[in-house]
């Protein structure tokens, strides 16, 4: 269901209104200096409505309706159309898309569902930050984005802690470590990279756009930002690195592992060929002088078997097969 919040604020205060219509939004925002409408979960006679009062461009509202569209900066006349990734991690992890309109007198976000790292520029607000109040639309744009891209870096240290387990217990035992666990994990990491990839054009996009959604100061703090994804980027590509050769090595493991079977099963059976010629040979349907129907003929063979696999057994053990 859908649900707009709105978060006005000057230089001398901060109003806050929940759950209020897109008409209310319009009417804030020709109030106060700055205007944040969080809308969630949007439907079409939503998007009718902001596209008719704030005169936004039907193509970029439809992109901000679906939840596949990777990282872009598209401008707009006088309104700058942004869409980025976060990542959300319950069950698997997975990316979410947030859209933004940055205009001069307010900023819009639009997402299918609540984004707590959101909420903490709420917070910021609600306490009345000097900075925050005194700034324009394009620095509380520049909180969101930049609160959505820290919000990597938990998700990508809990990977680390994953990938380091599955080396730890690889080592001791490769066994333990499934191929398919490795490969899920090479998958997510994937996924991600392919997510978040397009985010670092559309970062560097941004702090060169010539246009007066941005100020000086402002273009200086989202580079860092940019910096931020490179780092986050780069640690993804590090992680994927490691994760295939995971793989590798876990492969190398097992058919060592599978070497050492054959290796054993190989002398075992190298250890039975003499017990197989005896046997074969006093087994034949033919007499042999002096061992006809006695105990000593049985107890020769034995001998003989016996003789024959510790020869071939410390013939193994002299190869160093064993």
């Amino acid at each position: 269901m859908v649900r707009i919040d709105a978060v006005s604020y000057s230089a001398e205060g901060v109003f806050e209104e929940a759950d209020v219509t897109v008409g209310r939004c319009r009417e804030l925002v020709e109030k106060y200096t700055v205007t944040w409408i969080d809308v969630v979960d949007v439907d079409n006679r939503t998007r009718q409505e902001l596209e008719t009062l704030f005169s936004l461009h039907p193509l970029s509202l439809e992109d901000a309706s679906r939840t596949d569209i990777p990282p872009k900066v598209e401008p707009y006349d006088d309104v700058l159309f942004i869409v980025q990734r976060t990542i959300n991690w319950a069950e698997e992890i997975e990316t979410a898309q947030l859209s933004v309109f940055l205009a001069k007198r307010y900023l819009m976000t639009l997402h299918d569902r609540v984004l707590p790292q959101l909420e903490d520029v709420k917070v910021r607000i609600r306490k009345k930050d000097p900075k925050v109040l005194k700034s324009g639309p394009d620095f509380l744009c520049y909180l969101c984005l930049d609160i959505i891209v820290d919000s990597y870096f938990p998700h990508l240290d809990r990977l680390d802690d994953i990938i380091e387990g599955m080396e730890e217990v690889m080592v001791t035992d490769a066994s333990k470590v499934s191929i398919e666990r490795v490969h899920s994990v090479r998958t997510d990491l994937l996924r991600l990279r392919n997510a978040l990839r397009p985010q670092r054009d559309s970062f560097s996009q941004l702090t060169r756009i010539e246009a007066p959604f941005f100020k000086k100061e402002t273009r200086n703090y989202l580079r860092d930002v940019y910096d931020h994804v490179v780092r986050s980027l780069d640690t993804l590509d590090a992680q994927r690195e490691i994760v295939t050769s995971l793989m590798e090595v876990q492969a190398t493991l097992v058919s060592n592992q599978l070497n050492v079977v054959l290796k054993v099963l190989t002398v075992v059976f190298t250890a039975t060929i003499p017990l197989s010629l005896v046997t074969s040979f006093f087994g034949m349907n033919v007499a042999f002088f002096g061992l006809e129907n006695t105990s000593f003929g049985f107890l020769a063979a034995l001998a003989l078997m016996l003789f024959l696999t510790l020869i071939t057994l410390g013939w193994v053990r002299y190869k160093k097969w064993i």
